[in-house]
């Protein structure tokens, strides 16, 4: 049986209730609506870690961030860590990227036989915060630091005719259609695993006049948990509020409306991007072999709480979309906890590599039983090590609860079939599972020590990183390479019509 193609879209920072397909009641988003209805919909779906590239690391390695050393947003990726695209290349695929996976180091590969596009972000180690694990306050003066958002953007919000973020996402889109569309005009045959993975509904919350006027404000609705007072909030929620500068910047209700009214428009542009390529999709000829799956690397507050961005363990930055569309089977919904850490095994299932072949300790288990009708019966685990907390913080989220701790910070419990909000904390009140979970995150994770390993390994990459800014610097960027001279475009000795008709593709008959 012939494995099929996958393509993986990966969002960053979009929330999944926001989306139509998670009970949103806003968001304009068509062709992720049409996803969603031939697609395995997955209503609890976390990310291993609520920041960029320790959650894609995590992603792609099947491993929690913390196991491979993926702390922060300066941490390398090792290339002695195997990833999915390594496993799918040796087992026949051809695996390719077009866009942002965040990558730190010299590989800038892991695994992708072809990469279409750069990084929209730094490959060096220059976005490693300090190494001191403080708790902030409001009576310390702080400076903002490298890959650190600031409150500033949320006041940013509104139209803008262009924008870093669109100039990036449109050349992934550009470079994605016209790869698969080589694809269906080359010789090799081989199924193909391609990643496409977009910058946006990052912050800051602009978008383009066309995006913004999807959305009237007196639509856009109040959050679900009103502000909280900074001094009525858990301490951690108070240390991230002067971690982000909150204090420095007076935030009024107009601000909040045009965030989000910036943000789901940032949506809007996405779902558009995403249909642009599933019509390439469709008429490259793939559309009927082809695995879909839609997911974002963690969530955003969207003011919730009165918060804004990621780095806490709240639902809403760390709950993601994610979606499943494969051609032989039917769309479902799943309500059961699942992780992006389990992609890497779902992906192996889904190009048949026998589970004797896996080398690798996973930190998740495939979803392809779920999506086949059995129950997921596991819990997920999720870790937040980067600044803006005095200590790693991690959750276990098992049924309808989920219990986070920390040798910083008092224990937090939540039943959220009886409060989804996160309103009531449980935690010390004598619930009958919070001895067997806290135990559960004690074996999972060496609080004692991580701390350590993570202030070591910071100390240690500002030391190389402030090292090799002096003299001559060596790039670890990728650069796209040029076309070569066997391009499809007519180069020397090239007669017509046969050089033109090497690039036709007829259209293709589909319903």
């Amino acid at each position: 049986m012939t494995p099929p193609n996958i393509i993986l879209f990966m969002v960053d920072q979009l929330t999944s209730f926001v989306l139509q397909a998670y009970g949103g009641k806003t968001c304009h988003t068509p062709h992720l609506n049409a996803l969603a209805q031939r697609s395995a919909v997955f209503e609890n779906a976390y990310c291993a870690y609520p920041l960029c590239a320790p959650s894609r690391f995590g992603m792609m390695s099947g491993r929690l961030p913390s196991r491979i050393g993926a702390y922060d947003n300066g941490a390398e990726f090792a290339a002695s860590t195997p990833t999915f695209a390594h496993y799918l290349r040796a087992a026949g695929y051809y695996t390719c990227i077009s866009g942002k996976m965040h990558f730190v180091g010299p590989d800038q590969f892991h695994g992708f036989e072809e990469r279409l596009t750069t990084e929209i972000y730094p490959a060096d180690m220059s976005w490693t915060p300090d190494a001191d694990f403080r708790d902030f306050n409001s009576d310390e003066e702080r400076a903002y630091t490298f890959g650190v958002s600031t409150i500033d953007t949320v006041r940013d919000a509104g139209p803008v005719a262009r924008s870093m973020q669109i100039d990036y996402d449109e050349d992934v889109i550009h470079h994605a259609k016209r790869e698969l569309f080589a694809r269906a005009r080359s010789a090799d045959t081989r199924p193909f695993m391609m990643t496409v993975s977009l910058t946006h509904p990052h912050d800051p919350y602009v978008t383009t006049q066309k995006y913004w006027d999807h959305y009237d404000p007196e639509h856009i609705e109040d959050p679900l948990v009103p502000h909280i007072p900074v001094e009525a909030r858990d301490p951690h929620s108070k240390s991230l509020y002067y971690h982000y500068g909150q204090d420095k910047c007076t935030l009024d209700h107009g601000d909040y409306l045009n965030a989000r009214r910036g943000y789901y428009g940032m949506i809007s542009y996405v779902d558009d991007l995403f249909g642009e390529l599933m019509g390439a999709l469709k008429d490259s000829g793939y559309g009927d072999n082809t695995v879909v799956i839609f997911a974002s690397d963690h969530g955003d507050m969207i003011g919730e709480r009165g918060m804004w961005f990621k780095k806490t363990l709240f639902d809403p930055a760390i709950k993601v979309p994610l979606m499943i569309a494969h051609p032989d089977y039917a769309p479902c919904r799943i309500a059961e906890p699942a992780s992006l850490l389990d992609l890497f095994p779902t992906l192996l299932d889904l190009a048949g590599i026998p589970k004797g072949e896996v080398r690798t300790q996973l930190d998740g288990q495939s979803l392809m039983p779920a999506i086949q009708g059995t129950a997921l019966r596991k819990p997920v685990f999720i870790e937040h090590i980067d600044g803006g907390t005095a200590a790693p913080r991690v959750c276990v989220r098992e049924g309808s609860l989920k219990l986070i701790i920390s040798r910083a910070y008092p224990a937090q419990l939540y039943d959220l079939s009886l409060d989804p909000l996160e309103c009531e904390n449980i935690a010390g009140q004598g619930h009958p599972e919070e001895e067997r979970l806290t135990q559960l995150a004690e074996d999972t994770w060496p609080l004692d020590s991580l701390l350590d390993d993570v202030i070591r390994s910071q100390t240690e990459r500002k030391l190389i990183d402030d090292a090799l800014r002096i003299g001559r610097e060596e790039i670890w960027d990728f650069t796209p390479r040029p076309l070569a001279q066997n391009s499809s475009y007519v180069r020397r000795g090239d007669a017509f019509p046969d050089v033109e008709r090497r690039g036709y593709l007829r259209p293709q008959n589909q319903s």
